[in-house]
């Protein structure tokens, strides 16, 4: 399989995962309670790629021992995604049904607060340590990340390939943080005003957002297994 076969085919579970309403509204939290936004901004980022590239490494092997132990037959492929696809969708009619995120918490409002005369190195473990943790407990995008990383490791395509897929699937994936850390980073000052209309925004309609990016995905995902026997 060559690279832009393989990213085509990662790429829907790379923008599903991307949806992430709660890791946004920390981040804004985070940003907006923050005298060093940069610092804040890069720490949140850096914690959040070693779980994504934590995640990436599972998936893959998973897809290897699946082709090692001959189990990536079309048969098993297609009912794992199946089996995906189906969790996908009841996770998305939990969050039409579900209550609307909590834009904060107690507990992360006090963990986010940090002295102004405390050092760098303080500040980086403490917005590192919450964009890792956003990230870890955050099933709905380490269920896409997981599913795209395992069909890296079963398409076996070589370093270069498995490398270009793993940097596209990283950068759309992350790109909810991506975007607001980039506006922050040239605008420190107005960055805060600017995002906090789209904050709100997300906080108020993000369950249905992530809702029918779930149902959608799932439905895909399915048609996807329903492909690999010839069905679809």
């Amino acid at each position: 399989m060559d690279t832009s076969q393989l990213i085509f085919q990662i790429i829907p579970l790379a923008w599903a995962a991307a949806i992430s309403p709660t890791a946004f509204s920390f981040f804004l939290i985070m940003m907006s309670m923050t005298d060093n936004p940069r610092l804040a901004g890069m720490s949140f980022y850096i914690g959040a790629i070693i779980v994504f590239l934590i995640t990436v490494i599972i998936g893959i092997l998973l897809g290897n021992s699946l082709t090692s132990t001959g189990n990536a037959n079309p048969a098993t492929l297609a009912a794992i995604d199946m089996f995906l696809g189906a969790i996908l969708i009841l996770l998305g009619i939990k969050n039409i049904f579900g209550k609307k995120s909590e834009k904060q918490s107690g507990a992360l409002l006090n963990y986010l607060k940090v002295e102004d005369t405390a050092s760098n190195i303080h500040k980086f473990k403490k917005y590192f340590t919450v964009g890792f943790l956003t990230f870890l407990i955050n099933f709905s995008t380490a269920i896409f990340v997981l599913a795209a990383a395992r069909q890296i490791g079963v398409a076996d395509s070589g370093i270069f390939t498995n490398i270009a897929a793993i940097i596209v699937l990283g950068v759309i994936t992350l790109i909810i943080i991506e975007i607001p850390l980039i506006f922050f980073l040239l605008f420190p000052k107005t960055g805060e005003k600017a995002m906090k209309p789209v904050d709100d925004w997300i906080s108020s309609h993000g369950n249905m957002i992530v809702a029918l990016f779930l149902i959608a995905i799932g439905a895909y995902v399915i048609y996807n297994g329903f492909g690999k026997l010839g069905m679809a």
